[in-house]
């Protein structure tokens, strides 16, 4: 065996272990057949061993073809008889290839070949994976591809009789060379990844897949469903909030994921109603009544095996890549389908609704419906509410009265509710949901019974709540004052709950690092990518404001080239935004060069906007500015909602607006421009 030089052997390592990286991320990323794995592993082996000796390999050379004609046969009878996939066939085929490739004598061509396939794998599994850890395979991949590269170009300089030039590199040269070129490499792919606008492939494909993961709940609730979920600490969610309404607490919010109004035999169960799709323009769904949301959450919601979407509060919209969501007219939305991977979806929401009249009360039969063989129940809800007062007042009675005398365990619970509330008086968040429930139906107030999640761990490193299932959790919603209104039994276990989970300080940066990447590369979307390009001119903007304060002149040359940097990077990214959006619009309906300018009474609603003080940033939506506008005046919130239903189905539905829904719209944008520029406006 020949000496090699020490750049060069390590070079030639370098390569081999390109081949062997692919055939990693293969296994670990990927479901190709274990067996056609093992085999290609045992023959890069092999091939290692046989090349470091330079061992002839005649009779291989002669075998190689048949060996090629024989895992050929083998993909086309698993095509045809075996997975019947062509994708896992085709892998087959590839990998009995490179096992031949890795046990023959190897030119520069055969070298060049084995990289492209190693390529080809890598890029397969890229396409088939979310995983965090595949991120630092990447990076050696690329380090590897860069020793493969300058190995290949040394044999073929050697093959034609040219001097290769790197032999007198020092070794620890050469690996400061591979290191740089994969960071470079890495970095170059992320910036691609950052600007190129995601098209969101992999979600859609996913959405035929089956769901990884169990969160959530079932169609029915018993005393012991909630809890049971509890002993799991598995992640359900992970919510961050851009706007929330002063004085609410992330830790202090219910997500409520279904509600349960009928109650027969100890079970709680959906009302019945038929779903129907809500209805949507593009991926924005349209489920709530006419209430101005306070607050937006983004919700990212893992792998389940049902259909159930989680929500805050009294949901108005829902941004998401899914259709169609489905509600039944009692609070219960959810996907066309059990089973989905990983949502990230955003949810616009009020807290609280205003009161309104009695009259407006929308509640179904099932919300008064009191179960027969109750009549003692009945009899202990009236005499704990009373007949005097408003239905706010006899229902805070009833909350008061599970506040002594009751207790919280799960050691000793009561078997039935009736036992729970005339005996025992002990069990745990069910028990006082469904006792909570009868009696206030007892007293002749709808209420019905909503699961979900309580709260969470606030993730200080992030800024977002994590949501376990040790979070379950299931409460009351009753109708009063014409409004469905949250009320809680069960009494606060806070540090002394044998679910409460404390990630630590270790913990809680691992799982702010899965997050982004959730986030950030999962997920990631042309709305993402508008609102970092808007904070960085908002950035910029505010920049600026603080020199001019400051004064040119007091500021250092080190100082003033670094803010010549930020501006030409932050110009840069500003006319690379307004190129993706051009691109994005030249997508559009309507006709070739996209939609069409906004009409005039459109048009003149967001003059008027800007008029008062209601500017839009860039990449900021006509909905965002019109809501903050409208907090200012909550007599236009009906008339809101229904001007951004009818805008959103006029611009980016997939059929025209009839003619009178337009001129509906129309009327109310020029309304909502005249009030916002009133006498009365800001």
């Amino acid at each position: 065996m020949t000496r090699r030089p020490p750049a060069r052997e390590f070079l030639w390592w370098s390569m081999r272990a390109q081949w062997a990286l692919s055939l990693a991320v293969l296994a670990l990323f990927t479901d190709a057949a274990r067996w056609a794995l093992l085999l290609a592993a045992f023959a890069w082996a092999a091939g290692v061993t046989m090349d470091r000796a330079d061992t002839p390999r005649t009779t291989l050379s002669r075998l190689g073809s048949p060996i090629v004609a024989l895992f050929l046969a083998a993909a086309a009878a698993d095509l045809l008889f075996g997975s019947r996939d062509l994708l896992a066939s085709l892998s087959l085929l590839m990998l009995g290839v490179q096992s031949v490739k890795f046990l023959l004598p190897k030119g520069s061509r055969d070298g060049w070949q084995l990289c492209a396939v190693a390529l080809l794998e890598f890029l397969a599994a890229a396409a088939g994976t979310d995983a965090l850890a595949f991120a630092l395979f990447a990076f050696l991949f690329f380090v590897a591809s860069a020793g493969a590269m300058g190995a290949l170009h040394d044999q073929e300089a050697e093959e034609e009789g040219r001097p290769s030039g790197g032999y007198a590199v020092p070794a620890r040269a050469a690996a400061g060379v591979l290191l740089a070129a994969g960071v470079g490499g890495f970095l170059a792919s992320a910036v691609l990844f950052a600007v190129i606008p995601r098209l969101e492939f992999r979600q859609v494909l996913e959405r035929f897949g089956r769901g990884r993961g169990v969160v959530g709940f079932s169609e029915t609730i018993t005393l012991r469903e909630v809890t049971g979920i509890k002993s799991d600490r598995r992640v359900v969610a992970r919510v961050e909030f851009p706007e929330l309404r002063p004085g609410l607490l992330p830790t202090n919010l219910y997500l409520r994921g279904a509600v349960y109004s009928r109650y027969e035999d100890g079970v709680w169960r959906h009302g019945g109603a038929t779903p129907l799709p809500v209805q949507r323009a593009g991926f924005l769904h349209f489920v709530g009544d006419a209430a101005v949301p306070d607050s937006t959450a983004d919700i990212t919601l893992e792998a389940a095996d049902h259909p159930i979407l989680f929500t805050y509060g009294h949901p108005t919209l829902i941004e998401g890549p899914f259709a169609p969501v489905l509600t039944d007219g009692e609070g219960n939305l959810s996907l066309a389908r059990s089973g989905h991977p990983t949502l990230r979806y955003r949810v616009r929401f009020a807290a609280d609704l205003p009161r309104r009249s009695r009259i407006e009360r929308r509640t179904g039969p099932e919300d008064l419906a009191f179960p027969e063989g109750y009549e003692d129940v009945r009899v202990l809800a009236q005499e704990i509410a009373g007949s005097a007062g408003t239905d706010d007042e006899r229902a805070k009675r009833i909350v008061r009265f599970f506040g002594s005398g009751f207790r919280y365990t799960l050691s000793d619970p009561a078997a039935s509710l009736r036992e729970f509330l005339f005996r025992k008086r002990a069990g745990y968040c069910e028990h006082y949901a469904a006792g909570l429930s009868l009696l206030l139906r007892g007293a002749g107030i709808p209420s019905r019974i909503a699961a979900g999640y309580l709260g969470g761990e606030w993730n200080g490193v992030g800024k977002y709540l994590i949501v376990r299932q040790s979070d379950a959790h299931a409460w009351v919603e009753t109708w009063i004052d014409g409004r469905w209104v949250t009320l809680d039994a069960t009494p606060p276990t806070g540090d002394s709950s044998p679910f409460r989970t404390r990630t630590g300080t270790i913990g809680l940066y691992a799982d702010w690092l899965r997050q982004r990447w959730d986030k950030y590369v999962v997920n990631y979307s042309m709305r993402m990518q508008a609102d970092a390009v808007k904070e960085g001119v908002r950035a910029v903007r505010r920049t600026g404001t603080a020199f001019r304060f400051r004064g040119w002149d007091g500021i250092g040359g080190t100082a003033r080239r670094a803010f010549g940097r930020a501006l030409l990077a932050a110009l840069s990214l500003y006319l690379l935004y307004l190129l993706l959006r051009k691109r994005w619009n030249s997508a559009g309906k309507g006709s070739p060069s996209g939609l069409s300018p906004l009409p005039g009474p459109y048009a003149r609603l967001v003059r008027r906007l800007d008029r008062n003080r209601f500017r839009r940033h860039p990449g900021e939506t006509l909905e965002e500015t019109l809501t903050a506008a409208v907090r200012s005046y909550p007599d236009l919130s009906g008339d809101a909602v229904r001007f951004l239903g009818l805008y959103h189905r006029d611009r980016f539905g997939p059929a025209a607006l009839p003619p009178e829904a337009r001129e509906e719209a129309f009327r109310l944008a020029s309304r909502l421009g005249r009030a916002i520029s009133g006498p009365g406006a800001t």
